[in-house]
């Protein structure tokens, strides 16, 4: 019985995790800290890693903390299944160590979440 269950663990673990979408970050330019007042450009990608999808692209939630967004691009599909899109932020002049941008997509195939942080310059 304990073997059935491991197999079926190791089966239904992996195969679950791969159900969500793959969101990465890049930030655009060489800074590993910023301060208040910089533009920063950050770069989103999603995958979609079920293929099948109802839930659309559009429907990506942003949420962010130190951050004011100055604007976005639309989403562009790179590629079948493949999503970027630009965020323009500033960030602001709070208490807070860093600021971070954070993508969520909810769907019935377990969704997608995403944070990019960016460290803050002490001063």
């Amino acid at each position: 019985m304990k073997q059935f269950f491991l197999i079926i663990l190791m089966v239904v673990i992996p195969f679950s995790w791969s159900l969500a979408c793959d969101i990465k970050f890049n930030v655009t330019g060489d800074s590993k800290t910023y301060k208040p007042g910089d533009e920063v450009v950050i770069e989103v990608t999603i995958t979609l890693t079920h293929r099948n999808c109802h839930t659309n692209i559009t429907e990506t939630k942003f949420t962010y903390e130190g951050l004011k967004i100055l604007g976005a691009t639309d989403w562009k599909e790179t590629k079948p299944g493949t999503y970027v899109r630009r965020v323009k932020t500033q960030v602001l002049n709070d208490q807070k160590e860093e600021a971070k941008l954070i993508a969520s997509r909810k769907c019935d195939k377990d969704g997608g979440y995403g944070v990019c942080k960016l460290k803050k310059q002490k001063g």
